[in-house]
């Protein structure tokens, strides 16, 4: 691995401070590649200085959970602060830089394949690894921390790791993460994006604790963040001003632990549920924005507490519990909740990666062979509701098994077959509106159907909607396949309440109000 020196003063000359704090990283640069001009790449990261109530959108210090102090981490969370500053170029220079034992700031340079696709790269204690610039991502796997300490994650994108057809993460051959945190502390997630991955987008498992994932936007996926995997409760995590998006369950599933506090999240789109306290787990939850799903706040079992503070709930169907006080997170840290009002505003401009900008076509594919611009019907459904026009889904042959859910803001959808042959193409479940949810109460029917079409100007072509539920299994039960909510009765072109598998190629409307129907 060639390097060259530079000097401090040549790293300043083209990197204003702001950019080395951005990333917690050293005020020096030992060692760059050659081929890397390390002030001007330090110099496309420069953070803009933006603050809300909280403190800074780009906070140069850890903040929540990951800024409490020990004797060994006297300033909390600081990453690889006082060692090299190094830049990968490419996943197998990621992987050496990252399993060094000593400290280092690792700068990414644009996109890394990981290899083998699903793989994860270990993460030893003392590191900060940031992207350099908007274009940094890991592609086709993540990252690993397991039992380290002191480790920052920021400014990066992690993707496309998902494997066709296995939307329930179930694949023998894929179940990693994009970031794993196994019996770790001091640990920092920063501004990253999270989608389409493997099983769970990050997992913070087996009595990790000063854990804080802040200003991540997670989205189009199914298990988002799971937090536990011990029956010991001792976990300490903070989340705070992340985005989830059409992001299905685990919002997070948060299991025995001690203190878990969310503020000012912003969660849009869960189909099952939003966010769960389980086993002995201690939640405050505040200032948070619940818009569009299914029981937005739930209290597991008999020992599971969360208590809820001016949080906002629009468009939620379901539980909202709160089972009185738990813990004061300000016995830990000092923190200034935004108003909840001005929640959606702050996260649409400040959440993920600096300056990352989505581009969706006005015409995309989705395909089970990876050859599409998806590789599942609900991540194509979710770009369309982001992009700021109508977006027309060519699906290939195949079987997806989904739940697909078509949000408000996805006005003027269109999902069709390739073929023209409704055969070809079949979105698949098997839940029934009578079937029973695993923390009690049963699918109903908003829940239950394969497909809900909840925006304006759907178009549906040459496609079969199927609800596979076995009633002679399981018993009878309502099954929906396709649920709508037209603006009146004579819009609909059939009752889809009468059906478990039909074939469809028509427009619906959904009704202009947001009730909670």
């Amino acid at each position: 691995m060639k390097t060259r020196t530079l000097t401090r003063a040549t790293v300043l000359a083209g990197a204003p401070l702001l950019a080395l704090t951005l990333l917690n990283a050293p005020a020096h640069a030992d060692e760059l590649p050659e081929s890397v001009d390390g002030a001007g790449l330090l110099a496309r990261i420069e953070a803009p200085t933006t603050k809300t109530a909280d403190g800074p959108v780009w906070s140069p210090t850890a903040t929540g959970f990951a800024a409490t102090p020990t004797a060994e981490l006297p300033e909390g969370t600081t990453g690889g602060a006082d060692g090299r500053l190094v830049v990968a170029d490419d996943a197998a220079e990621l992987a050496e830089y990252a399993a060094l034992e000593e400290p280092l700031t690792i700068l990414v340079k644009g996109s890394l394949d990981v290899e083998p696709f699903g793989s994860q790269i270990r993460v030893a204690s003392d590191k900060t690894i940031a992207g350099a610039g908007r274009d940094a991502e890991l592609v086709g796997g993540g990252l690993f921390l397991d039992k380290v300490s002191n480790v920052i994650v920021r400014n990066l994108t992690f993707r496309d790791s998902y494997v066709p057809g296995d939307w329930d993460g179930k694949s023998e051959d894929n179940d990693n993460d994009g970031i794993r945190v196994d019996t770790s502390d001091h640990v920092w997630i920063d501004h990253n994006e999270f989608t389409r991955l493997g099983d769970g987008l990050v997992d913070v498992r087996k009595d990790s604790t000063a854990v804080t994932l802040s200003w991540n936007h997670f989205h189009d996926h199914n298990k988002t963040v799971g937090v536990g995997w011990t029956k010991n409760v001792v976990t300490t995590i903070t989340m705070h001003h992340n985005h989830f998006a059409n992001t299905y369950q685990r919002n997070a599933s948060i299991d025995n632990v001690a203190a878990g506090h969310l503020y000012n999240n912003w969660f849009e789109g869960q189909a099952h549920y939003g966010t769960m306290s389980r086993g002995a787990a201690q939640l405050v939850i505040e200032s948070s924005v619940y818009e569009n799903g299914e029981d937005a706040i739930v209290a597991k079992d008999p020992e599971s507490r969360v208590e809820s503070r001016g949080n906002t709930f629009t468009n939620i169907r379901g539980r909202k519990d709160s089972t009185g006080t738990t813990f004061d997170p300000r016995a830990f840290y000092s923190y200034t909740p935004d108003a909840t009002g001005d929640v959606i505003a702050i996260l649409d401009s400040g959440s993920g990666p600096l300056g990352k900008e989505e581009t969706v076509g006005k015409q995309v594919t989705v395909a089970l062979d990876g050859t599409g611009d998806y590789a599942s019907v609900v991540a194509a459904v979710g770009a369309a509701t982001r992009a700021k026009h109508p977006v027309e889904i060519i699906v290939s042959p195949g079987v997806y098994r989904e739940i697909v859910r078509v949000w408000p803001d996805a006005d003027g959808v269109t999902i069709r077959s390739s073929t023209g042959n409704a055969a070809d193409v079949v979105i698949t479940y098997d839940l029934a509106a009578g079937q029973a949810k695993f923390y009690g109460g049963t699918w109903g029917h908003t829940g239950s159907p394969v497909l809900s079409v909840l925006a304006d100007d759907v178009t549906l072509r040459d496609i079969t909607i199927e609800n596979a539920y076995d009633e002679a299994v399981n018993g009878s039960s309502q099954a929906l396949a396709l649920r709508t909510r037209p603006t009146a009765p004579s819009s609909m072109v059939c009752g889809c309440s009468e059906t478990r598998t039909r074939t469809w190629s028509t427009r619906y409307r959904r009704p202009s109000s947001r009730g909670s129907g």
